[in-house]
């Protein structure tokens, strides 16, 4: 390897290794994207909210899609009407973003369901992975808790869950959706169960040529000075 071409490729490292950092790859705070619908529900904020949306399936298609108040906000997705296997669905591209994590509060009225799944997948659920099994869902300002979900002051944090970890077969995908998958039949029809400060997050990895052509861009600048 000739000197030139061995300093490009270490400029490059040191290039990307700098250029790392944490980001908000997607992000649903329901405020502007009001959901009285199954959706889908554009993501307010994220470098890749563009290509990012919600949505939820209920096998009952009179399921009311409501946006009551959030957990420190005015909005929320909430639906009614739930049987084992319905779902709610986040979706986003992932690409050049590793390290992908998940962050969501959720609650749900005392007939609500109270038990479900995180699950993710790559393919639309051909296959899926599940992240996390069996997580339990508090009552809005149940017994135990700090107080109902308000549109003031800060979000209550016993309803918060995550970050969740995607593991590396989430990295750099076209489209990665994860869902929070219903496990139980809830006391009543009339049960809710909503979400609210949907998170997706990663770390940016710049693309190796984009660093490679910057630091050989800033090697060749250098060697004519000092020609």
């Amino acid at each position: 390897m000739s000197r030139t071409v061995f300093l490009a490729a270490s400029a490059a490292a040191l290039f990307a290794a700098s250029t790392v950092s944490a980001d908000v790859i997607a992000q649903w705070t329901f405020e502007t994207s009001v959901p009285v619908t199954a959706g889908p529900h554009a993501a307010e904020g994220g470098a890749l909210a563009a290509s990012s949306f919600a949505s939820g399936f209920h096998g009952d298609l009179t399921t009311i899609y409501s946006n009551p108040v959030g957990n420190g906000s005015a909005e929320s997705f909430s639906s009614d009407k739930w049987a084992i296997g319905d779902y709610y669905q986040f979706s986003t591209s992932t690409s050049n973003y590793t390290g992908i994590t998940i962050t969501w509060d959720q609650t749900r009225s005392n007939t609500g369901p109270a038990t479900f799944d995180l699950i993710a997948s790559t393919d639309g659920f051909a296959t899926s992975t599940v992240l996390l099994a069996d997580y339990v869902v508090l009552p809005n300002g149940g017994t135990g808790t700090t107080g109902a979900w308000s549109s003031t002051g800060a979000p209550k944090l016993e309803y918060r869950f995550g970050p969740v970890a995607g593991g590396a077969g989430l990295d750099s995908q076209a489209t990665v959706s994860f869902r929070m998958v219903n496990k139980v039949t809830p006391g009543g029809t009339a049960g809710t169960n909503r979400v609210d400060n949907v998170t997706i997050e990663g770390t940016f990895v710049p693309a190796p040529s984009s660093a490679a052509l910057i630091g050989l861009a800033g090697l060749v600048a250098s060697r004519r000075r000092r020609a």
